[in-house]
């Protein structure tokens, strides 16, 4: 209770401090759906409502007020996500739920190293100064936080530490990060704990550099680390071309720790309109006594383009299983070059997608296709989808799946967002 009492005291400070005529402009974002379905196990109906966001944006003439807020239909309760209040020299905000790490890029992005739970988090940004105050409630079982990150040019730092009831937890994480010039990057992290008893420390120190000569460009790279490893590496990168782009990528690297050399090269033919073509060799070795040689070989090669309204096609030709692709993260089978021929040259998939968009009028329906083979375990898809528009309001969708088993589904189903 003493915690958000000093918050909100702070708050008011503020408040105060900044005090001007605001002008209040209510929004509310969220999505209503629902459908009925008939499938092999009957028919489904279903309703849902999510409300995204409902707060106020405020302007006026020197500051500015945000807040976010969850309303749970079910529950019947009322949460406060974040609240921000600002002008051009200083800013303050609460979060319910922030990191002082990237978290994927929703958290302050402070830290890279150490220190990166989430929890109830207030920042005092002072803008003219470049420096950031940060308090952070503690988790079950952990401790409260306090944290400073300043950012100068070519220098940022970041500095935390834990409070245990009013006294000093002893421990102590410092992050620096320097860009002396063009290209260069200098990062290093430590973290000390029990400082006041039996200290122990954890650091970490990173090197990176990026330089261009021409169509080659360079990147050393390094890592030198109590526990999060260590290495030493060059990345290099080839490109050439405009209407036909030749590009060769490769990546060589020493793990000191495991004594062990990683290395990969992959060479892609492009263009626009037409496909992509590439090969990817990987050798790995180990210098450890009784040590093993690795070594990978991969392709794909897809089209790029191919639309001819109203017909669109998608073809995929590679090594590995094409059942690792997804479309959501970009990766796997079809966005990067997998598998293995070295070790069976039956590693091998080959995938479609293929769609037609029709507007006869009013009526405007779309057939999709896709599906693959996979040559080394014999893994098949085969899907076929139609759907199409009711009045722009409600959407009709019918789909049957051939492989790997029979299934279908037929639907009717809304989705509006507001």
């Amino acid at each position: 209770m003493k915690k958000l009492v000093g918050i909100l005291v702070v708050l008011l400070a503020i408040s105060v401090a900044f005090s001007a005529t605001i002008t209040l402009s209510p929004s509310i974002k969220g999505t209503l759906w629902g459908k009925t379905q008939l499938d092999k196990t009957g028919l489904t109906t279903d309703l849902g409502f999510t409300l995204k966001s409902l707060g106020f944006g405020a302007s006026a003439d020197v500051s500015d007020l945000t807040f976010s807020l969850t309303i749970d239909l079910v529950g019947g309760t009322v949460t406060l996500n974040s609240f921000t209040v600002e002008n051009d020299k200083a800013a303050a905000s609460w979060y319910a739920s922030k990191s002082f790490g990237s978290d994927s890029g929703k958290g302050l992005g402070w830290f890279g190293y150490y220190g990166t739970t989430k929890s109830k988090t207030f920042v005092l940004n002072m803008k003219a100064l470049g420096l950031q105050v940060a308090t952070q409630e503690a988790l079950l079982g952990g401790t409260d936080r306090i944290a400073l990150y300043g950012s100068w040019d070519i220098f940022s730092m970041a500095l935390q530490t834990g409070m245990a009831g009013l006294g000093w937890s002893g421990d102590l994480i410092a992050e620096a990060t320097i860009k002396p010039f063009t290209g260069l990057t200098l990062k290093g992290g430590l973290e000390a704990k029990d400082l006041t008893g039996t200290p122990t420390f954890d650091y970490v120190i990173d090197f990176d550099y990026k330089m261009t000569l021409g169509l080659l460009t360079l990147n050393p790279y390094a890592r030198y680390a109590s526990t999060k490893g260590q290495w030493v590496g060059l990345k290099v990168g080839y490109g050439i071309g405009e209407s036909v782009v030749l590009k060769i990528n490769a990546d060589v690297k020493y793990d000191i720790a495991a004594s062990k050399l990683f290395s990969w090269i992959q060479v892609a033919l492009s263009k626009k309109g037409i496909g992509w073509a590439g090969v990817k060799f990987w050798y790995d070795h180990s210098f450890l006594v009784g040590g093993t040689n690795e070594m990978k070989l991969g392709f794909l090669v897809k089209s790029d383009g191919w639309e001819i309204d109203p017909v669109s096609l998608a073809v995929f030709v590679g090594s590995g299983d094409f059942t690792t692709k997804n479309d959501g993260n970009k990766s796997g089978f079809g966005y990067d070059i997998v598998g293995n021929l070295l070790a069976d040259v039956k590693d091998l998939s080959a995938y479609a997608e293929a769609s037609l968009s029709l507007a006869m009028g009013g009526f405007k329906p779309t057939l999709s296709i896709d599906g693959g083979y996979y040559l080394l375990n014999g893994t098949k898809e085969l899907n076929v989808v139609l759907g199409f528009p009711v009045f722009d309001l409600i959407n009709f969708e019918a789909s049957v799946a051939f492989f790997p088993a029979i299934d279908w589904y037929v639907k009717l189903f809304y989705n509006y967002s507001f």
